[in-house]
């Protein structure tokens, strides 16, 4: 390699001149590095470096390197580069061109060493037979990485593209290893669907689920699933075992049941409505989970339903929505029995009602979690009432438990002060406590004059003789 130094660092490729000494001048040339001399394994390990369209625009700065761009790895092919720009509002993008320009390209290729396959643009159901085309293309050249991303589009699903899972029968589904899928339809497995046999990662985003998933147990190999807003979905339902499944995320689907049998399952996240049903109780691993409803509102579910379906969880995140009170809360019926880490991002609505015991309610993590080490509420409340709850809304009982708790977003609430005195009354192992008057929420500093002053007009003077010294005014 006449005139090349070659430097690896880091699995990165690089070129530089070399240079000539003269001793006899003591003179130093430079040589200009020649790119069209490099072996062909080396060309093809720089193209693959480079994204498809920089590999086409490389091809025409040279005659040997035409054809290079063939050869590539990781076919993305989008509006840059069949229109040059990503920008969808630079230039209205025509469906037919768009339809030509893949077509030539997979054509072209040589359909070696491919990686992954990505497809995004706004296609339907009646150009089913070039994406079919795309997909059998996938599928002969071994592709792992499948992307069908039919965005943003969000009619009726009567027009998505149905997914051809007959076209990965036998080992052609093999060399599968993740597939991602927006705003198509899935349809029950075809008979003699053998599966993905290698299978990781699945995500379906706005699909149309026809059944209930069962081809998840012809997908032995899956270790990440993400399911969101597939609003025909009602129920995930795997009752034979998923042995390698370690991250289930369902988010903003209308889904009635969670069962799944994932033995090595340790994170699990869902974001929707409260009336679902988890029971995630064969989940020995499931250490966290995070639990989000931001506009509904439901704090019973969390604290009396949520620890029979998440018993094993260590960890929780809660976000949620409050506007009414837990009714004759006494005792949890279900508790969190290994749960040491709590957070929770609390919203309350302006109730007067029931305003002076709507935040004190969060004292039933007392009841819920006994065995709780850490605690974190993160609060916006714009309710400034000040008077205290009544004092049989939650009877004192020791927590041998906690030792940390932090409450942000402290405006002076007057259910607020009464929950920080529980917390200093009752957790008899507490080493701190943080109050901050800045909430993570809305990052912003609301009520914090109000929140200092009611800090030293109703904690300092009743806690300063020991317990004072575990609080910590942010």
């Amino acid at each position: 390699m006449d005139g090349i130094c070659l430097v690896n660092k880091k699995r990165r490729l690089t070129l530089r001149p070399c240079v000539e000494v003269d001793h006899s001048s003591k003179r130093v040339r430079s040589r200009c590095a020649k790119f069209e001399s490099l072996p062909e394994d080396i060309v093809s390990r720089i193209i693959s470096q480079l994204t498809l369209k920089e590999a086409v625009v490389m091809s025409s700065t040279s005659t040997k390197l035409r054809r290079a761009w063939i050869y590539h790895p990781n076919l993305y092919l989008d509006t840059s580069i069949v229109f040059g720009s990503s920008d969808r509002q630079k230039r209205v993008p025509s469906t037919e061109t768009f339809i030509d320009t893949v077509n030539f390209i997979l054509r072209t290729h040589s359909g070696l060493g491919v990686n992954k396959l990505a497809v995004m643009f706004e296609l339907r159901k009646e150009h089913a037979h070039d994406i079919d085309g795309w997909v059998s293309f996938a599928v002969t050249s071994k592709a792992r990485v499948v992307t069908l991303n039919f965005s943003p589009y969000h009619g009726s699903h009567d027009r998505s593209y149905n997914f051809p899972c007959h076209l990965f029968n036998g080992k052609s589904g093999s060399h599968l290893q993740v597939l991602q899928l927006d705003t198509v339809t899935l349809g029950p497995s075809p008979p003699g669907f053998c599966g993905f046999a290698n299978l990781t990662m699945l995500t379906l985003e706005n699909v149309l689920v026809l059944g209930d998933l069962q081809f998840l147990l012809k997908c032995p190999a899956l270790e990440w699933l993400t399911i969101r807003m597939c609003s025909q979905l009602h129920n995930l339902y795997a009752p034979e075992p998923l042995p390698r499944l370690t991250f289930l995320c369902v988010q903003d689907c209308a889904i009635d049941k969670i069962d799944v049998h994932a033995p090595n399952l340790t994170t699990f996240k869902y974001r929707g409505r409260f009336k679902v049903i988890i029971a995630l109780r064969e989940c020995l691993k499931l250490k966290t989970a995070s639990i989000v409803s931001p506009i509904e509102d439901n704090l019973y579910y969390i604290f009396t339903e949520l620890p029979n379906g998440l018993p094993h969880v260590e960890r929780l995140h809660v976000n949620v929505f409050v506007k009414t009170q837990i009714p004759g809360f006494t005792q949890a019926p279900y508790k969190f029995i290994n749960l040491r880490h709590l957070t929770m991002r609390i919203t309350y609505e302006i109730a007067k009602r029931f305003g002076r015991n709507a935040v004190l309610q969060l004292a039933y993590f007392s009841e819920a979690a006994p065995f709780l080490v850490d605690l974190h509420l993160d609060m916006l409340c714009l309710d400034f009432y000040e008077s205290r709850p009544a004092r049989d809304v939650i009877m004192n009982r020791p927590h041998y438990s906690l030792k940390r708790a932090c409450i942000t977003g402290f405006n002076g609430n007057g259910g607020q002060v009464a929950l920080v005195k529980f917390i200093l009354k009752n957790a008899v192992k507490l080493e701190e406590m943080v109050i901050d008057p800045k909430g993570r929420i809305t990052n912003q500093m609301m009520g914090e004059h109000k929140g200092r002053r009611m800090i030293k007009e109703k904690l300092v003077p009743k806690y300063k003789n020991g317990l004072l010294g575990r609080v910590i005014l942010v």
